[in-house]
């Protein structure tokens, strides 16, 4: 089962007809930050203590399970009541799972930390010269429970050994944000349609869960019509409105907040949101490009006659006559993008994107595969950028916890 809302037509090699349950128990999806020196992060929490003598950062192994990095990044600072551009990770990690990785924070003294919460615990402090940084880590390490699986050993021998040999390094649905919204907000953005970029942004419905159902409807019941048509708004019942949002909508309250200060001006209310975010928006127009291009390189060579880069599309792209060059042509045709200049966005200087080169294959290292009861457990190893998702999409045909046919 291929994924074309994030631009996957085709995974490639043999289709496999398993069956089984993920994701059932967040249990069930373990994800270890693996260092650049090889080290494996452990998931057990344990009696904090500090190594060291003071310096300028404080670095520790966070074990979080339901929340993402960034909601586990805020719970902290504002515990610790300090400044978020002081905390750095490596790398993000599942919302999903039961996760570990490395965090550090700048000055700040082991005896101030004292966090307690259920969804987080910590171990490993130590002082260090260095903080963490985006991109500083070898890779993950993914232990996956498979409830209820069926398919016999010859086929599951054979799907081990296929993906021991690589599979294509799709970006992962998870990059795509909820409901693949991102896609439709960094195409608005692109066109400079930076008014429906907004309005899908914070308005347009979604699925925000049981404990937030109904607070996006009438956010758009509210503002819908000063968004779309640009009238006029009662002021008493915007403010009342905000005023009764909880916290997980700090970051839509404080931009329709500013549309009601400034005018309508969602150029300068989308670049209120932190830039971690403006960048995973706009990015992920880029990352759907990419799939759609790799998909039609998979189509047209196979896996074994993939190049082994791939250029993303940015605005200083030079596309040659090879195989990726016509690839990207078809594929910015198709979706009637004439040049990619567009990808310079002058009003909004943080979403322009330059290309850059991806791996067409990723390898997964220290695969292992065994049955344990009714249930199978998958483990192996990724290096950073490539996402589990798409293994499991090979094996199972699915995203999440539907039991695939």
């Amino acid at each position: 089962m291929a994924h074309e809302d994030i631009g996957i037509t085709t995974l490639g090699g043999k289709q496999y007809g398993f069956t089984g349950r993920l994701f059932t128990e967040r249990r069930d999806f373990v994800v270890q930050e693996i260092e650049d020196d090889g080290s494996v992060l452990e998931v057990e929490g344990e009696e904090p203590h500090v190594s060291g003598e003071r310096r300028d950062f404080l670095v520790f192994t966070l074990i979080k399970e339901g929340l993402s990095t960034p909601e586990a990044i805020r719970l902290i600072s504002r515990d610790l009541r300090i400044n978020q551009k002081r905390i750095g990770y490596n790398g993000n990690k599942d919302k999903q799972a039961i996760t570990s990785q490395r965090i550090s924070i700048f000055k700040l003294d082991f005896e101030r930390f004292g966090i307690r919460n259920d969804r987080m615990s910590f171990r490993d402090f130590a002082y260090s010269d260095r903080g963490c940084k985006i991109g500083a880590l070898y890779g993950n390490r993914f232990t996956v429970r498979i409830r209820d699986f069926a398919g016999n050993d010859g086929e599951t021998a054979a799907f081990v050994d296929e993906i021991r040999c690589g599979i294509p390094n799709f970006y992962g649905p998870q990059r795509f944000g909820s409901d693949r919204l991102n896609i439709s907000v960094s195409k608005h953005i692109f066109a400079r349609d930076f008014r429906m970029a907004f309005y899908t942004l914070i308005l347009e419905g979604r699925n925000d869960g049981k404990s937030l159902e109904g607070y996006r409807d009438r956010m758009r019941e509210v503002f819908g019509r000063y968004v779309l048509e640009e009238g006029e708004i009662d002021g008493e019942e915007a403010k009342e409105l905000l005023d009764s949002l909880p916290g997980a909508f700090h970051n839509e309250r404080m931009m329709l907040e500013h549309i009601l200060e400034y005018r309508h001006d969602y150029i300068g209310a989308m670049r209120l949101l932190p830039k971690y975010f403006r960048l995973i928006i706009v990015q992920s127009y880029q990352s759907y490009l990419f799939n759609r291009v790799l998909s039609r390189l998979v189509e047209k060579s196979g896996i074994g006659g993939l190049p082994a880069e791939v250029p993303s599309v940015g605005y200083d792209l030079a596309m040659d006559d090879g195989v990726a060059g016509r690839a990207i042509r078809e594929v910015l045709d198709s979706e009637g993008i004439e040049g990619v200049e567009k990808f310079r966005v002058t009003q909004i200087p943080e979403a322009s994107l330059k290309t850059f080169m991806r791996p067409a294959l990723t390898v997964p290292e220290n695969v292992s595969f065994a049955r344990e009861g009714d249930d199978a457990v998958l483990a192996f190893d990724l290096k950073k950028g490539s996402y589990a998702t798409v293994l499991l999409m090979k094996m199972m045909g699915q995203e999440s916890g539907n039991v695939a046919a």
